[in-house]
């Protein structure tokens, strides 16, 4: 019960953090698109604003942060920081290696979580999103096509030195909040991302139909 009221508050948390960063980015680009936003909409913090856009963050957010906790679960019973006892007792000195135990640990975590969660988070994200947003299935394999790659590669400038922190530092059970903080300007980068690949998919459609509303 304890463990399952912890994920729940975890996932509000970063179905909150996600939608905050999507304000954000639809803040931002507000300020560059305003003069063709219809600004007699219900509920607006700024013209253009689309509650439908943060209610979908949100809810990616919350639906994506049991398995992130999962995931960081794995990490660190598979990569312990700290050896037991009777585990350092049994190395011979002259097994030592050039990198401390816990440096050692820690570079793995951040070596099988960029290459084994990293492309799945992006894949999930982009397919996620899309089925939120109704995209056909056409427009679906478009977007992963496209955003996919781009998500992936600036995750990889992004989360290395993000998780390095995260894994050496953070004690477990704050692991998946700081990474929504993290995620706070990670989200709004995919805001932005899915706002100008939505913008792009729609010209293609203005401009295959040689008309645009």
């Amino acid at each position: 019960m304890v463990a399952a009221k912890r994920i729940a508050a975890l996932a509000l948390f970063s179905g909150s953090v996600s939608a905050t960063g999507n304000i954000i980015a639809q803040y931002i680009d507000s300020w560059s698109t305003a003069p063709r936003r219809v600004e007699n909409k219900p509920f607006v913090f700024f013209p253009g604003y689309e509650p439908a856009q943060t209610l979908r963050f949100f809810v990616y957010g919350v639906s994506f942060a049991p398995i992130s906790f999962r995931w960081h679960t794995f990490l660190n019973s598979r990569f312990p920081l700290v050896a037991s006892a009777k585990a350092a007792a049994s190395k011979p000195a002259a097994a030592a290696q050039p990198l401390p135990d816990k440096a050692r640990a820690v570079l793995k975590r951040i070596a099988v979580d960029q290459i084994v969660f990293a492309p799945f988070a992006s894949g999930a994200f982009v397919v996620g999103m899309g089925l939120l947003e109704g995209l056909r299935s056409s427009d679906l394999v478009e977007r992963i096509r496209v955003q996919y790659p781009r998500v992936l590669m600036v995750g990889y400038l992004v989360w290395p030195a993000a998780q390095l922190i995260n894994f050496s530092i953070v004690p477990l059970m704050y692991r998946v909040q700081f990474g929504s903080v993290v995620g706070l300007f990670w989200n709004t980068y995919l805001s932005w991302s899915s706002a100008q690949m939505k913008r792009d998919q729609q010209r293609k459609a203005c401009a295959s139909n040689a008309v645009c509303i």
